[in-house]
C-alpha cells in the first residue's frame, strides 16, 4: 500500500513537471507581447493536419537580411527554432501569409539558432518571436505563437 502511494506520488510529480516544461518550452518570459497584448487564438490538431509545409529553408546572409528589412514595404520576420513546438504550430500560418499576402508584406523566416548573427541583434526572449520592420526600423515585436487571424491583424495594422 505504501509503495503504491509512493509510485502514484512520483508519477504525479513527473506529470506536473513535464506539463510545466512543455508549456514553458519555447518562452523564457510569459509576456504575451512585447509592445502590446495580442491574444493568440487556439491552434487545433485540425489546423496542423491541414497545414502546408515551408519548403524555403535558405539561410540568409546579414547583408541579404538588412536589404530585405530596409524595404518600404512591411516586412514580417518569424524568428523560430527547430525544436520549438509553438514555432511549429505557427509555421503553416507564416507560409500562408507569405503565399497569399506577398503584395502587402515581405515574409522572412529566421532560424534563431542557425543564424545567431541576425537573431542576436533583437534581444529575443523566447520563440516564436515575430518582428515587423519598415525601412529597417522595428515597428512591432510579438513574443508567442499566433494563429493566422492574429498575424493578419498585425499585418493589416502595420501595412
Amino acid at each position: 500500500m505504501k509503495r503504491r502511494f509512493i509510485n502514484n506520488l512520483i508519477f504525479t510529480a513527473i506529470a506536473v513537471v513535464s506539463g510545466s516544461l512543455f508549456l514553458m518550452s519555447c518562452q523564457s518570459n510569459t509576456q504575451a507581447a512585447v509592445n502590446e497584448e495580442v491574444a493568440p487564438q487556439a491552434i487545433t490538431p485540425e489546423t496542423l493536419a491541414n497545414s502546408t509545409g515551408d519548403t524555403d529553408h535558405k539561410l540568409m546572409t546579414v547583408n541579404e537580411f538588412d536589404k530585405a528589412i530596409a524595404s518600404e514595404k512591411l516586412t514580417m520576420v518569424d524568428f523560430y527554432t527547430t525544436w520549438c513546438g509553438p514555432c511549429k504550430m505557427m509555421a503553416p500560418f507564416i507560409v500562408e501569409i507569405k503565399n497569399e499576402q506577398s503584395a502587402v508584406v515581405n515574409v522572412l523566416k529566421i532560424d534563431a539558432e542557425a543564424q545567431l548573427d541576425i537573431a542576436s541583434r533583437y534581444n529575443l526572449e523566447g520563440y516564436p518571436t515575430v518582428i515587423f520592420f519598415k525601412k529597417g526600423e522595428v515597428i512591432f515585436k510579438q513574443l508567442g505563437a499566433l494563429d493566422k487571424e492574429g498575424l493578419m491583424t498585425l499585418v493589416n495594422k502595420y501595412k
